[in-house]
């Protein structure tokens, strides 16, 4: 393939982008100078690529505001002087790593960020001295630096105008189609046929014995002190008043045909065992008028505020977990008294102040979150760790059991945990509804000024959409709910209702395909295109449920932002009534052309 110079491809996008996004247009910057660009250079002590010199001699970067330019992904052209500031700051902190710095797979002096959406994660530039200098490649925090795709920044910019022209998807792993709204170039991601994933309950019925553990997965240590679970390095332990072992475990949400006695060692390994579905087990004895249950690990459900709702209906329940920090939690009738966090020192909304209840709990140390005068949190001091680290941590978790004793008159034996109990895996409880997602801020006039009633009709028909985009519409008990979602009454999921065990199953599935479990031979279970269909289906469980608990306009937000149609916008405001304003490839012929600004003009005058 041909590549086009530097300009001409810039030519191009300023084109399209008058005559299609105009608002984006309008936030190329003027170009930088040759003088500016040859001083970043030489402080940096780097050789720049000629196509990122005559990139910056086209535009500087972009201007700050709502329909800035942005490349495929989200990444923003960085004018030469955040070019220069970012320089800086990746040498000094490679300076300061001095023997210990990373490979070059990850980062490299001499790699240059030239984009970015969220530092540090962007796009980079190779300056070193080779074959592959001036190649772009991605940088991910945690993940480091590919390249192979763009041998140059002019490789780059002439697909990326094809795909203005033409509507064509560009990117790396993930690909971006081009949309306009309301004069703005956005990217959505190109959707990709999901496959009809399997469940790990399926792939465990074709094996003739379980599995063993997880490989890699090592026995939980085993800690010698006094005290409540003083044998376990990590844990949570409920205590529930009234209630006996099997009430206990049903509320957890145990699955009944996995109820049987279980040692601590077997509970370990049957909540590691994928031919048992990776579903957490819970242990459950009693004590006196408390029924207890025990998780080990650091995956466990009676911390959950959704959990605790369950076990303290009619009744009490208090929890508390150990894995370094302390919790406590406590509840009556489905509602939470108070929490007790190390790591914070202050109340989540609808928490009382654990030290009104209980007077004796350790004070907070320097390292516990703060609540600032404004509102916001701020972490505590960092605090080096040190050999007594651990015994101060086991020391305030023994002061924590103590007061939680003396208060309810809880006496655990020495020794209760230990030995087989009742226990069966348990099917997670869904999480709360809260609309975990705004709605897209180019929407909120549409939403505001729509009744609840149209909307509660268009939020059905985009759950539906939604629901067949995901698949999650090839459940019986999701079809008939999704009949129910257009109605003006919200009445909720009952997690033991059959869509909610349906619900749960889904999330469950998806969690345990996350892991991407392994068979005896080291292949994979199931395979990455699957595991992406779960959480695909797992986030649309999550935003139905919300459709059908919350008001339309408190949810909406969550529905839109899982569809998978790069269209959506266009669809939902049709679905509206409204004219929509949103098209890909050429807009309509009545839509006025703009034409490029006087310095890009000037710009190209001079090539």
């Amino acid at each position: 393939m041909t590549v086009i110079p530097v300009y001409r491809s810039w030519q191009r996008i300023e084109t399209w982008l008058a005559e299609h996004a105009p608002r984006t247009f309008d936030s190329l910057r003027p170009p930088a100078s040759a003088d500016a660009i040859s001083a970043a250079a030489d402080e940096l002590r780097m050789k720049f690529p000629a196509d990122l010199v005559e990139s910056l001699r086209c535009h500087d970067g972009v201007s700050p505001g709502h329909g800035l330019f942005q490349f495929p992904g989200g990444d923003q052209p960085l004018g030469i002087d955040a070019i220069l500031r970012r320089g800086r700051m990746d040498r000094q902190l490679w300076n300061r790593l001095g023997e210990d710095h990373p490979d070059e797979t990850y980062w490299h002096p001499e790699f240059l960020m030239f984009a970015d959406s969220n530092p540090p994660d962007g796009l980079v530039l190779d300056c070193r001295e080779g074959a592959t200098f001036g190649a772009v490649g991605t940088h991910l925090k945690g993940g480091g630096t590919s390249f192979g795709r763009w041998p140059s920044l002019a490789a780059f910019l002439h697909e990326l105008a094809g795909g203005l022209e033409h509507g064509l998807a560009m990117g790396w792993w993930r690909k971006f189609v081009p949309v306009v709204w309301q004069e703005t170039l956005l990217w959505e991601e190109e959707p990709q046929p999901l496959p009809v994933p399997r469940s790990l309950r399926e792939v465990a019925a074709t094996v003739a014995a379980p599995a063993a553990p997880e490989v890699g997965q090592e026995p939980l240590p085993v800690v010698a002190e006094e005290g409540w679970a003083g044998e376990y390095a990590s844990f949570c332990l409920s205590f529930v008043r009234g209630l006996d072992e099997s009430e206990l475990l049903r509320r957890f949400g145990a699955l009944a045909d996995t109820h049987r006695p279980r040692s601590r060692g077997q509970a370990q390994a049957d909540a590691q065992r994928w031919t048992a579905g990776l579903l957490p087990v819970v242990r459950a004895g009693r004590c006196g008028q408390w029924a207890f249950g025990i998780e080990e690990g650091h995956r466990w459900e009676g911390n959950r505020s959704e959990v605790l709702r369950r076990l303290s209906r009619g009744t009490q329940a208090v929890s508390l977990s150990f894995s370094g920090a302390t919790t406590m939690s406590y509840y009556e009738d489905g509602e939470v008294v108070t929490v007790y966090d190390t790591r914070r020192s202050y109340q989540q909304p609808g928490e009382g102040d654990p030290f009104d209840i209980f007077p004796e709990l350790p004070a907070h140390g320097p390292a516990a979150g703060r609540l600032l005068p404004d509102g916001r949190t701020s972490l505590g001091s960092l605090e080096v760790p040190t050999e007594r680290t651990p015994l101060l941590q086991r020391a305030t978790l023994r002061a924590v059991c103590g007061v939680v004793s003396d208060h309810f008159g809880i006496d655990l034996p020495p020794g209760a945990l230990t030995g087989e109990l009742a226990s069966a895996q348990v099917l997670p409880v869904l999480p709360g509804v809260d609309g975990r997602y705004r709605p897209p801020t180019e929407l909120a006039e549409h939403i505001t000024t729509a009744s609840e009633a149209r909307l509660r009709t268009v939020l059905a028909t985009q759950m539906c959409s939604l629901a067949a985009e995901t698949g999650l519409d090839t459940y019986p008990e999701v079809i008939e709910a999704l009949h129910r979602a257009g109605q003006d009454e919200c009445h909720g999921v009952d997690d033991d209702s059959p869509l909610g065990i349906r619900l749960r199953t889904v999330f469950a599935d998806a969690a345990a395909a996350w892991s991407l479990p392994r068979d005896d031979d080291g292949h994979l279970l199931i395979d990455l295109s699957e595991r992406d269909a779960w959480q695909h289906r797992a986030n649309a469980a999550g935003a139905l449920a919300d459709a059908l608990s919350l008001p339309a306009r408190e949810v909406i937000g969550s529905v839109l932002h899982q569809r998978r149609n790069p269209d959506w916008r266009a669809e939902f405001t049709e679905q509206l009534g409204e004219a929509p304003h949103e098209h890909r490839g050429a807009p309509p012929h009545e839509r006025q052309v703009r034409t490029p600004t006087a310095h890009a003009r000037r710009r190209r005058s001079t090539q």
